[in-house]
């Protein structure tokens, strides 16, 4: 159907085949076939993540805008711990006296479960506007009300007259999915409905053709993916070849996510977070797309910006640009070369950033013995199989798991890495092993484009020269698991439809 179409987002596994259980080889990623991933399971689980989390971790940054989490008060209090990232984020794009986010809940109790949930919806949606006036408001429809069948299209129809700003909503409960980054969509679906579809000004217009002279525009997603020092190391790059940039939706305003429908091409910084609004604006608003690279490493930098560049006839300039700072990126990171070359990492995290990660190591001399990724879907097929080639054809273990802690400690006990790349959650428990960790993903930090490049080097090097902390804690902290464990296959509890799961 698409985004504009969909009455309730579908989950990633029916929509792409994502595939959230599965161990094996890295050589063998694209050899599996995606319909027997999607039906993977696993007969024993750890942990997990609600899509209500990064749903509400992207709807949160939009500038004045309430969030009202329609459900128990345990599903709103997620907010808390979105908050201060959020609030650093505005500071780091010139705003020193952000305020906390807005956010609510309906909190339903039992005797709600047993009436309904509507009224008190209707309630808070009208106090919040009241007593806040915040720029919009977004609903977000949790498990419990959708399990006793709250109307949550009925209460925001009846309520949308009686207020002057934008209302958006979705549905987000997490027990109709259970990949996680189907939350990304969730997101998307009340932006696009909210400030585009159903807007008091109604759609935008189609752009026209562009005028002689006049500058191309290009939207960059930038969805969880980069922080305020990334967004400025793109947009430099884009419009020194002569491109102007649109930046969004994450932390934009009404006005901002409206623009991108005027765009002249738009452009993924993470295909895996962003194919479905980048679907929507290619069917609704005829702009052409960019949705297989993520501008990480040399090698995916040049062919993010390649790929940007001729659609508008500006290869020539592109190339210019990516040989003067190739050179100077690579004359920066020589220093650091002869700590780097030969170390053996592995990385965790979302599949995209994880596997173009993989590339930037190896373009440093460093080799891929170990890449645990929270999710697999169509986009990171190919780039498993670009790391095996670029270690002559060196294998390495490959766990899709949605963190599941058990599988990666008994993994990476097996590969013994040098060096631990991965979220913070994820560094704890590799840091509790003794082994140097570097953070993946930092809003304060560039990770993207040249400098980027630089800077990953530079913060690999300089935990490889001093692991202290984690040498440390590896020698007194116990183990979380029994020695048995570890003797087993860390894949042992993933079934598919055909077999129990394979050894590592």
């Amino acid at each position: 159907m698409g985004l504009k179409h969909d009455k309730v987002v579908p989950g990633r596994e029916d929509r792409v085949a994502a595939c959230m259980a599965h161990g094996g080889c890295a050589s063998g990623m694209g050899k599996q076939d995606k319909i027997c991933l999607k039906n993977n399971e696993r007969t024993f689980s750890q942990a997990g993540l609600c899509q209500l989390l990064p749903t509400l971790g992207m709807l949160l940054t939009l500038p004045d805008t309430a969030v009202i989490v329609h459900g128990a008060i345990g599903c709103g209090s997620t907010g808390f711990g979105m908050n201060t990232a959020i609030r650093l984020h505005h500071v780091l794009r010139g705003n020193p006296n952000a305020k906390d986010s807005l956010w609510f809940t309906t909190n339903l109790d039992e005797s709600d479960v047993v009436h309904g949930g509507e009224q008190r919806l209707e309630e808070t949606i009208l106090t919040v506007a009241e007593k806040y006036r915040p720029q919009s408001i977004i609903v977000l429809q949790t498990c419990t009300p959708s399990i006793i069948g709250d109307d949550l299209v009925g209460v925001i129809e009846k309520v949308r007259p009686l207020i002057d700003i934008p209302l958006l909503y979705s549905h987000c409960e997490g027990f109709k999915t259970k990949v996680w980054a189907t939350g990304y969509d969730v997101a998307f679906y009340a932006i696009v409905h909210g400030f585009i579809e159903k807007d008091k000004e109604g759609p935008p217009p189609k752009k026209g053709p562009r005028q002689p002279g006049e500058r191309p525009v290009v939207n960059v997603i930038n969805l969880a993916s980069m922080g305020k020092p990334d967004e400025i190391e793109i947009e430099r790059l884009l419009n020194e070849i002569g491109i102007d940039v649109v930046i969004g939706p994450n932390f934009a305003n009404r006005e901002t996510v409206r623009r991108m429908t005027q765009a002249d091409l738009t452009v993924s910084v993470c295909p895996t977070h962003d194919d479905y609004l980048v679907d929507y604006l290619h069917t609704e608003y005829g702009i052409p797309f960019v949705l297989k690279d993520m501008p990480i490493g040399l090698a995916n930098t040049r062919n993010w910006l390649l790929d940007i560049a001729r659609h508008f006839g500006l290869e020539k300039k592109a190339e210019e640009l990516i040989e003067r700072e190739e050179s100077k990126a690579r004359q920066a990171v020589q220093r650091f070369l002869p700590a780097l070359k030969g170390i053996k990492v592995f990385i965790s995290a979302g599949e995209f950033r994880a596997v173009v990660t993989g590339g930037l190591f190896q373009e440093l001399g460093m080799e891929i013995v170990g890449l645990r990724s929270y999710h697999h879907d169509e986009f990171g097929t190919e780039f498993y199989e670009q790391l095996v080639r670029a270690q002559q054809g060196k294998d390495f273990p490959v766990d899709i798991a949605n963190f599941q802690p058990f599988e990666l400690i008994n993994l990476l006990q097996k590969v013994k890495p040098d060096l631990f790349c991965g979220h913070v959650y994820d560094n704890g428990w590799a840091a509790k092993l003794g082994y140097p960790t570097i953070t993946i993903f930092r809003i304060f930090d560039h990770y993207v484009g040249y400098r980027g490049f630089y800077e990953v080097a530079k913060k690999a090097a300089r935990n490889l020269r001093n692991p202290s902390f984690q040498k440390r804690l590896g020698e007194n902290v116990g183990s979380a698991y029994r020695p048995e464990w570890y003797q087993q296959s860390p894949f042992a509890y993933i079934k598919t439809d055909a077999s129990p799961a394979a050894a590592a």
